[in-house]
């Protein structure tokens, strides 16, 4: 069968069997994803900035892990387990905040922790001699041009970067660390977070559920997310003529950032992967990152953020809407079909999907998977 809305159809398609669906379904399994996948990679948190004066700290849960990501006293920026080491109460629960007169103070018992996580002070009790002992549970954490990231995994011996497809060098050109956050957005999606990615990772189904981007992004109206995917197709990885950037109008918001190559210009779009947890798309005018944190075997919460210039934003007349609006709506597209997905698998004879050779890169997706989750073919 074929569809007669596409420019040519390839009726010797030979389909590769997807993931078994108890993977997205299992709460089992979702656990032990947790600890073999979220708890040992690097994870983005957020942006530099977020923490401008020491003490300033963000909470970020990934599964039953609460960590706090602060800034200390020497302006670098330190991660701990949101523990106390006492009896382990939680050392606090607001989302973001200030640790006063650079102390971290439990709420139980009043122990107190500087900024770098030594114990300072313990009441009615002397512990002076073995303080060291006590000091909070660090947790790995770097930052990269403005973006903050850890990894749970103390043991860990892969750098930051190492296992970014293409690569970190790929966003050279761009000003990444003095871009300022200009919108965020967060929602929760009713889906498996490896759904998520899985959509994100072909346009399959770009031509049904994307009309307005696919105008943009001629490749993606033939249902190919990259030209890797057909040799033969004459289409590029590439906005349409005359189209400047991925806004609502086609034009862009500001001015091209100064360092990018003519071709980074044309193409429109340069895309980055760190799994398991964000992608950044880099335009010729802004970037937009977008990152996810699974909640549940069904249920992951998605933060989208729009970066921009401080020069373009400090002008009277700089408007991001035409930009912001155009994500927020492609995000909603996928929002609608991922969670349909996830309706749908639940069927009792469904036992797994099937890979069309246009979703080549959801291959490569769950070869990766499996190689975290210790899977044999």
């Amino acid at each position: 069968m074929t569809d007669t809305n596409t420019n040519k159809s390839n009726t010797n398609a030979t389909l590769q069997s997807s993931l078994p669906v108890e993977l997205y379904l299992d709460p089992v399994v979702y656990q032990e994803e947790l600890r073999n996948v979220w708890y040992r990679q690097w994870l983005y948190v957020g942006r530099a900035d977020q923490l401008p004066r020491p003490g300033d700290y963000i909470l970020q849960t990934i599964g039953d892990q609460s960590i706090i990501v602060t800034r200390s006293e020497d302006g670098g920026i330190r991660a701990f387990h949101n523990t106390c080491r006492h009896r382990g109460s939680a050392l606090c629960q607001t989302p973001q905040g200030q640790f006063t007169q650079g102390r971290i103070m439990c709420p139980y018992h009043r122990w107190s922790y500087s900024l770098n996580g030594e114990l300072l002070s313990t009441p009615f009790l002397d512990l002076a001699n073995e303080s060291k002992n006590f000091s909070l549970y660090s947790v790995p954490c770097e930052s990269w041009r403005g973006n903050i990231y850890l990894n749970l995994d103390t043991s860990s011996s892969v750098e930051l970067g190492k296992t970014a497809d293409p690569g970190f060098a790929v966003l050279n050109n761009w000003p990444l660390e003095q871009l300022k956050l200009g919108h965020s957005h967060q929602f929760e999606l009713a889906c498996n977070w490896k759904i998520f990615w899985e959509n994100y990772l072909e346009c399959y189904h770009c031509p049904g559920v994307h009309p307005e981007l696919c105008k943009l992004v001629p490749l993606y109206q033939a249902a190919l997310s990259t030209d890797r995917l057909d040799p033969d197709t004459e289409l590029a990885d590439a906005v349409a003529s005359g189209i400047e950037s991925w806004t609502t109008t086609g034009k862009a918001i500001s001015s091209p950032f100064p360092d990018l190559s003519r071709a980074e210009c044309d193409a429109g779009h340069t895309f980055m992967e760190l799994y398991p947890s964000q992608y950044i798309v880099a335009h010729s005018d802004y970037i937009r990152q977008v990152s996810i944190i699974p909640l549940a075997a069904d249920r992951t919460r998605i933060s989208a953020e729009w970066l921009f210039s401080p020069e373009a934003m400090a002008k009277a007349d700089f408007d991001p809407t035409p930009a912001i609006a155009f994500s927020k709506q492609v995000l909603a597209e996928d929002a609608m079909v991922n969670e349909l997905n996830q309706q749908g698998i639940t069927a009792l004879p469904h036992q797994q999907g099937y890979l069309t050779p246009q979703e080549g890169d959801l291959a490569l997706f769950h070869q990766r998977y499996k190689a975290w989750m210790n899977i044999l073919d």
